[in-house]
């Protein structure tokens, strides 16, 4: 079928296909709860900087569940990863981050229950604004236009 390292998903928009329905959704939901994963965490790189890897995941053995999950979605990729020593099933991972993971995580959210903190997160980290009136007092904005 496919062969390890093999990219069998390409990302897609959040544009594309036919409307969702909602026992879909609440089914990926809890397929996503159940198998899924949710990084959002802050980490340092050189010279002090703060970078954010926010991902979410689902690694399974079996691949049509991911399928199924990725072609309703549509985004994301699958990859196959090797098994890693003696006992361990080879599996496959749906993965997809950012702002990709923004769109998943909005579509989840309504009928998460497990993992509905952290998607909440990653909601929050893109849709929240600081007001106005925060920014001008830190950094020294005005309004005149002159």
């Amino acid at each position: 079928m496919f062969g390890p390292g093999i990219n069998v998903g390409k990302t897609g928009s959040k544009g594309q296909g036919t409307r969702m329905k909602d026992s879909e959704i609440a089914y990926l939901a809890g397929l996503f709860d159940g198998e899924g994963c949710v990084v959002y965490k802050q980490y340092r790189v050189k010279k002090g900087c703060m970078k954010w890897h926010i991902n979410l995941e689902i690694a399974m053995t079996e691949i049509e569940p991911l399928h199924w999950f990725y072609n309703i979605v549509k985004v994301g990729t699958i990859h196959y990863k090797k098994n890693q020593g003696l006992g361990k099933k080879p599996q496959w991972r749906w993965r997809c981050s950012h702002r990709k993971a923004l769109h998943v995580a909005k579509l989840l959210l309504k009928y998460s229950v497990l993992k509905r903190k952290k998607l909440l997160n990653i909601v929050n980290h893109y849709n929240f604004k600081k007001p106005i009136g925060i920014l001008r007092e830190k950094f020294g904005f005005c309004n005149n236009k002159n």
